[in-house]
């Protein structure tokens, strides 16, 4: 296994346990790891990115938000059965207090899902590898 391999398991790792800490929260807020996405840009993939509509547009994009997808779209209606979890990675800007989390939480929870049910009304031919958060990330 290379570095770069073992530096990614070891950030997927310490995510998992954060949200085995925390099984209330959707998303974690934390300091972007030296090279986090760097098997990304080595295979030509620009990581997706999200700048809040009310921060400067040269905002420094040097943390992340690590969200957990399948708590975001769970309802209270529903149970999950099973511990499989989906969680996205973006890049953005520091969130240095409570209510900057609060608002830039609130802003990208709503950018995505506004993604995902634009995914949902696409056609079969849609792919969601070369457009995935393309939208989300023009859209911040």
């Amino acid at each position: 296994m290379n570095s770069h391999t073992k530096q990614s398991a070891q950030i997927l790792a310490n995510d998992r346990e954060w949200f085995c800490r925390h099984p209330e929260d959707a998303v974690r807020f934390r300091p972007a790891q030296i090279d986090e996405f760097e098997l990304l840009k080595i295979n030509g993939i620009e990581p997706p990115k999200f700048r809040p509509s009310w921060c400067k547009h040269d905002a420094d994009l040097k943390h992340v938000a690590v969200i957990d997808l399948t708590r975001l779209l769970q309802s209270e209606k529903t149970t999950m059965r099973t511990n499989e979890t989906i969680r996205i990675r973006i890049v953005t800007i520091r969130a240095r207090s409570k209510s900057v989390q609060q608002q830039l939480q609130g802003e990208l929870i709503e950018a995505i899902c506004k993604e995902i049910l634009l995914l949902r009304e696409t056609p079969e031919n849609y792919s969601p590898i070369e457009s995935g958060l393309q939208r989300l990330i023009t859209a911040a």
